[in-house]
């Protein structure tokens, strides 16, 4: 098993890439960091809300990633992770939001399946993060089918969000997306946290050595985990109160900024 000094852990919308800059893939000066940083011997890893099969090719070889909000976490393509929902659960959830005209995706790290419901959001959804529509297919009525790891949804307003909230809180992790009526719902002990985790305990690295860049909501479990939190610079109000070290937006190059102040770089 190969030895590293430790492992980085970035997520991707609002970290890599930032949509309301129109900034789709990582900056030129993101990818050579991320190059130096791999040859100074850290594990760099994506940590994100999204499936591996709608995140863009970025430019760079990513040791790990960790997907669909800590369910799935893979290294150098092999999973130590895979973590599902059960198909009961998920039919129960497909009938509430096919019963409350929420738009949903029922996610795993190869294919994504969109429902007949609320298609306008999802498509303004879409558009508003760049996202190809290449993995996404159209879900039949048959959960019992599918590996879920994940569900993606979009709301109409604010009621809506908290009587989702309301409903399924007690049993799912339920955050939103920091700027589009959208979020993640996941099982209730699924965080990007376990996925940190999950790679310390696979190469023997302390806690101490790992460090979480985000700036979402679904993040903040992750930064409170690894030894090493940073935000960024624009980002959600529940990371405000974290013992993390606040660095610069995407546009400014937050994540080479914070790469070279911990001496990474």
């Amino acid at each position: 098993m190969k030895k590293y000094n430790g492992a980085v852990f970035f997520d991707f919308d609002g970290t890599l890439v930032d949509e309301k800059e129109h900034i789709y893939i990582p900056t030129d000066e993101t990818k050579r960091s991320i190059e130096k940083l791999k040859s100074n011997g850290y594990m760099t890893c994506i940590a994100t809300g999204r499936a591996r099969c709608y995140i863009p090719k970025t430019g760079i070889d990513f040791d790990c990633y960790v997907t669909s909000n800590g369910a799935c976490v893979s290294v150098d393509g092999e999973y130590i992770l895979n973590d599902t929902m059960d198909s009961a659960d998920l039919s129960e959830l497909i009938d509430f939001f096919d019963k409350n005209d929420y738009g949903y995706i029922i996610e795993n790290d190869t294919e994504c399946y969109y429902s007949k419901t609320n298609q306008d959001s999802f498509i303004r959804m879409m558009e508003n993060f760049n996202i190809s529509m290449n993995c996404f297919l159209p879900f039949d009525g048959r959960a019992d089918r599918i590996n879920a790891n994940k569900m993606m949804f979009t709301y109409n307003d604010d009621k809506s969000f908290c009587e989702l909230k309301e409903r399924f809180g007690d049993k799912y992790n339920i955050t939103r997306h920091r700027s589009n009526p959208s979020g993640d719902l996941v099982k209730k002990q699924t965080n990007k946290a376990q996925g940190i985790r999950a790679v310390a305990k696979a190469f023997d690295l302390s806690l101490s050595d790992t460090y979480a860049f985000g700036d979402g909501e679904n993040d903040v479990e992750m930064i409170s985990a690894a030894g090493n939190g940073i935000v960024m610079g624009r980002h959600a109000k529940a990371l405000e109160a974290l013992p993390a070290y606040i660095t610069e937006t995407v546009i400014n190059e937050g994540v080479t900024l914070a790469l070279k102040k911990f001496d990474l770089i």
